[in-house]
């Protein structure tokens, strides 16, 4: 499965989504944590304050509170911006001293002392014989140092989550990158390299390399076993031809000669189709999937010269260029395609019809300029299904075999101009 086919997925992309998305899970936990941590300390911490300031307040001798009309304090106090404001009530109820934001009400209602919450301060109430006192911290103040707080553990987090991107990106594609010498051996259909590979990943290889080994076995066999066959069927058939031969040269008799020329054709016939399914034999075999370099001018020129003794050479015509045209391939099986696919345009173009072959960079194309074929026709020879008019047989599945294997494909065309004409085309990826 390539990287663009339905439903695949990038490992080291999803690997550092994942690692991306733990760390963001883990800093958030860790921030909640230590914010409930702080919030629990700043509390503590100012709680005592309250109470220490209150203690404060009640050690002071009553000449301390000499203050204004609502207990207001003495002039030369100017204001400031308060966190903690108090109230000082002497046996009486009445306010003796208060600070500068306190209001003119009692931030806590009597009898109750201690700690509480009211309405939006934090009160510590104290009482030592008549004198009370009443010191408070707004509660949006306590809100406002944890939320200080938490921007402060949460900013790096900006920083840190890019930073940590960009160093898991590198991380994981040098990691993936020590993978990169087995990805080339796959694609070379070479042995797959097992030194310097992840541990993890070493029973994988190492079980590919055992099945490419038993494939490559069983492959081998199956060529023997073709190529032993071959020889076993032309000899028979070579025989039988030869006796055929034999028949027709050594008799007058009209008869006996018409069913001499049938008994050749119909050998001729045998052995085409009996060449056709070795072929295929040799292909399902795994013939295609040797690489090396191929010079398509020079194969073309191979195989027309093997059509130079038939009587329909002349209807053969080439067009090679001068440029190089090498793709990795098989010789044989190219071999093998192509020359199908001039059989088959000599066969079905017709005897008037002129066969072209076009070498180019990219591949080969056979043309001939016979009848064609309709559209519902060609349809059904793209499908892999045999036509209701022309061009079935063995020669084009043997041909796409071939093409998938090479990593080529094989497309046809038809009509080409005017209503006629065939063409059916190799083309391999630049």
């Amino acid at each position: 499965m390539s990287a663009d086919s339905p439903g695949a997925w990038r490992l080291e992309r999803r690997l550092r989504g994942r690692l991306a998305a733990l760390l963001l899970a883990a800093w958030t936990l860790g921030t909640g944590l230590a914010l409930f941590s702080v919030q629990e300390e700043t509390d503590e911490v100012l709680d005592s304050a309250l109470i220490e300031t209150a203690q404060v307040l009640l050690s002071l001798p009553d000449a301390a509170f000499d203050s204004g009309p609502d207990g207001r304090v003495p002039a030369g106090f100017g204001p400031h911006r308060e966190y903690l404001v108090y109230q000082v009530f002497d046996g009486q109820g009445r306010m003796r001293l208060r600070s500068h934001q306190a209001p003119l009400q009692p931030l806590a209602p009597l009898p109750a002392t201690g700690l509480s919450e009211q309405g939006v301060w934090r009160v510590a109430a104290l009482q030592v014989g008549p004198r009370r006192v009443l010191v408070a911290e707004p509660l949006a103040h306590r809100r406002e140092v944890i939320w200080e707080t938490c921007l402060w553990l949460l900013l790096p987090l900006l920083l840190v989550l890019p930073l940590g991107a960009v160093a898991l990106h590198r991380v994981l594609r040098s990691v993936f990158g020590a993978l990169r010498p087995a990805r080339q051996a796959l694609e070379r259909r070479e042995e797959l390299p097992l030194r310097g590979m992840p541990e993890e990943l070493l029973p994988l290889l190492g079980a590919v390399n055992e099945m490419r080994r038993r494939l490559q076995e069983q492959v081998e066999t199956e060529r023997a076993f073709a190529a032993q066959m071959a020889h076993e069927l032309r000899t028979p058939l070579a025989a039988a031809r030869a006796h055929a031969q034999r028949l027709l040269g050594e008799t007058d008799a009209r008869q006996a000669r018409q069913r001499a020329q049938v008994l050749l054709r119909q050998i001729d016939r045998v052995t085409a189709l009996a060449s056709r399914l070795l072929q295929m034999a040799r292909v399902d075999a795994g013939l295609a999937l040797r690489r090396e370099a191929v010079d398509l001018r020079l194969l073309a020129r191979m195989v027309l010269d093997e059509f130079a003794a038939d009587q329909q050479a002349a209807r053969l015509r080439l067009h090679a260029g001068e440029q190089d045209c090498v793709v990795q391939a098989d010789l044989d099986a190219l071999g093998i395609a192509l020359r199908n696919l001039v059989d088959n345009a000599l066969h079905h173009g017709g005897p008037a019809a002129h066969v072209d072959v076009f070498v180019e960079p990219t591949g080969l194309r056979v043309c001939d300029d016979g009848p064609g074929m309709d559209a519902q026709s060609l349809q059904q020879l793209n499908a892999g299904l045999a036509p209701a008019r022309g061009r079935s047989g063995l020669g084009l599945p043997l041909v796409r075999k071939i093409a998938q294997q090479s990593g080529a494909r094989l497309s046809l065309r038809s009509p080409l101009q005017q209503g006629a004409g065939f063409e059916a085309a190799l083309r391999f990826d630049p």
